[in-house]
């Protein structure tokens, strides 16, 4: 069994995510990540009040991630490398941490002022890409808009299966991007 003084927060949120890979994020409980790290339940109630919690603060964690992903692959970048660059990460690191991802697109960011202020660095590492394009404001913000749809809508079909026709996803992928890429070089 797991000592007390060795279960950490951020110990529960690696288990969490584990479970929910394997389970799928619906199905997880304090009972069944208690089992995961052999331990007793009430022990979670020491670092989170509840699962919902708990699942906000995995939220957190995953934004961390991504967020920290994000600049260590940006730098240096700029124009259109940077924006392919931005795509195939945020694109890989959705797929890799499927429930992170799924976790990101059904926490509202209300539900958290540290959801929101990450999801905001997320946007503003968007919109610091498109400024080589244009120094319009609103016109960065309606594209950082579309190029967060394109991203999360492939993503989000693609994770449930919807791309079945044998068309070679990679080339559809990079289509659309290089259609983003054309769009707000043409302003």
């Amino acid at each position: 069994m797991v000592q007390k003084r060795n279960l950490t927060k951020e110990k529960i949120i690696e288990s969490s995510f584990l479970l929910a890979d394997e389970i799928g994020l619906n199905q997880i409980t304090f009972q069944k990540i208690a089992e995961k790290l052999d331990i007793k339940y009430p022990s979670l109630y020491n670092h989170f009040a509840n699962i919902e919690e708990l699942k906000i603060k995995m939220t957190i964690y995953f934004l961390n991630n991504l967020n920290s992903t994000l600049m260590e692959r940006l730098i240096g970048k700029s124009g259109e490398t940077a924006i392919r660059e931005f795509a195939y990460v945020y694109r890989d690191f959705a797929f890799e941490n499927k429930s992170g991802y799924k976790l990101y697109v059904n926490i509202p960011s209300t539900e958290s002022d540290e959801v929101k202020r990450l999801a905001s660095e997320s946007n503003a590492i968007i919109r610091k890409i498109l400024d080589f394009y244009s120094s319009d404001k609103i016109f960065i913000i309606h594209k950082s808009r579309a190029l967060r749809s394109l991203l999360h809508g492939f993503v989000s079909l693609s994770s449930h299966g919807y791309f079945q026709n044998p068309v070679n996803l990679e080339d559809s992928f990079k289509l659309m991007i290089d259609d983003f890429i054309l769009s707000i070089s043409e302003k």
